[in-house]
């Protein structure tokens, strides 16, 4: 995935959390403090990586697009 600079098995444990950012949701209501920020481990048990999704809501106008 993405010229092997990212592993698709990362991809498959994060992207449900980076389609509901980008759509303004939050899948981790009330787990975190921050509802615009979301946690995904991937599911590799020897080489596990924990990754941190925060949502950035841009105005209106600013840029158009919502930035993860």
């Amino acid at each position: 995935m993405l010229d092997g600079k990212f592993c698709s098995e990362a991809w498959d444990a994060i992207s449900r959390y980076v389609y509901a950012a980008l759509q303004g949701g939050s899948i981790m209501k009330g787990w975190t403090n921050d509802e615009k920020m979301m946690i995904a481990c991937c599911n590799d048990g020897t080489r596990p990586v924990i990754f941190k999704i925060e949502r950035i809501d841009v105005e209106d106008g600013e840029s158009g697009n919502c930035e993860v």
